[in-house]
């Protein structure tokens, strides 16, 4: 069960009275009714007092059931209503269908609404064929009441108003099972972690070209130890380095160790083709290798190539 609230029509109970029912959120009106509707004072004390507050227009028990004209007439009045009160613009307002009835009865009505208000500012109370059809015209914010749901519960409802009442019976109690429900003051998304840019390279650079390197013979060739920007190991350079090698004059293989603090690795054989070109091999980032040993079965051509993080 989520936050607890309660809605409030005529009665005008103090913040302690509030509190003391364990709501922490309350609901309010607009209407045609100025005796039942929220006022200025209650926004700026609700919030003083860190109570959330839901807005709600209701009129009559038919009153969604008289089409788009409707709806637009009533989304207007609300959103003049919400002004009037201060609330900003984001408010959202739900619309009150009080009637058995089903989404197809009251669509017309809530086109007309979204057509003032749009999507994101526009919520619906009702039964669960009507949350249910809300729902399915892609509209998030959604108050079912007990009454005419036969027991079942929307999972994607945002209030719940579960039945019971509060305050000598002057307010019905409610759930919010969401997050953000459609209260004001409006919920902060927290903030998205900032993604790490790809680091930037200067243009790809030879550092040196090695010597032929003939076959069945060992060639220690020194590196200057690579590195990343989190791992800048080797001196001045902290880009990625590679090693190049192409066979010449026929196919084999070239077996690579390398050098640590810890010794020589184990040597790994690749094959070196005429037809595949050179052979890149990247050298590790950490900074650690500082000579690489190549031996190869055919003669071979190479290059050291790098790059420097910007």
């Amino acid at each position: 069960m989520g936050a607890t609230g309660i809605d409030i029509a005529w009665d005008r109970p103090s913040i302690a009275e509030i509190k003391a029912t364990g709501a922490t959120w309350v609901a309010r009106y607009f209407s045609n009714d100025p005796t039942k509707n929220l006022t200025s004072t209650e926004v700026s004390d609700y919030r003083a007092a860190g109570l959330g507050l839901v807005t709600v227009w209701e009129s009559t028990a038919g009153r969604a059931l008289q089409g788009h004209g409707a709806g637009v007439s009533d989304a207007n009045t609300a959103w003049s209503q919400r002004a009037g009160v201060g609330l900003p613009d984001t408010t959202v307002v739900y619309f009150a269908v009080d009637s058995d009835t089903d989404w197809a009865s009251v669509e017309a009505y809530f086109q007309g609404v979204r057509s003032v208000l749009g999507s994101a500012r526009t919520g619906v109370y009702g039964g669960l064929r009507v949350i249910q059809g809300a729902h399915a015209a892609g509209l998030r914010y959604l108050w079912q009441t007990v009454a005419w749901s036969g027991g079942v519960w929307a999972s994607f409802a945002t209030i719940r108003q579960p039945g019971g009442t509060a305050l000598n019976g002057g307010a019905d109690y409610d759930t919010a099972e969401a997050a953000d429900f459609g209260q004001y003051p409006r919920p902060v998304a927290p903030p998205q972690p900032v993604p790490t840019p790809a680091p930037s390279y200067l243009e790809e650079e030879v550092l040196a070209y090695l010597p032929p390197l003939a076959p069945n013979t060992d060639a220690d060739i020194p590196v200057e130890p690579a590195g990343t920007l989190t791992a800048p190991g080797g001196a001045a350079r902290n880009g990625p380095l590679w090693l190049c090698l192409a066979a010449q004059g026929g196919d084999g293989t070239v077996a690579v160790s390398m050098r640590t603090a810890k010794g020589w690795s184990a040597p790994t054989q690749y094959p070196v083709t005429l037809a595949g070109g050179k052979v890149v091999l990247t050298l590790p980032t950490d900074g650690s290798v500082d000579v690489v040993r190549v031996t190869p079965t055919v003669p071979l051509l190479g290059y050291v190539t790098g790059r420097q993080v910007a």
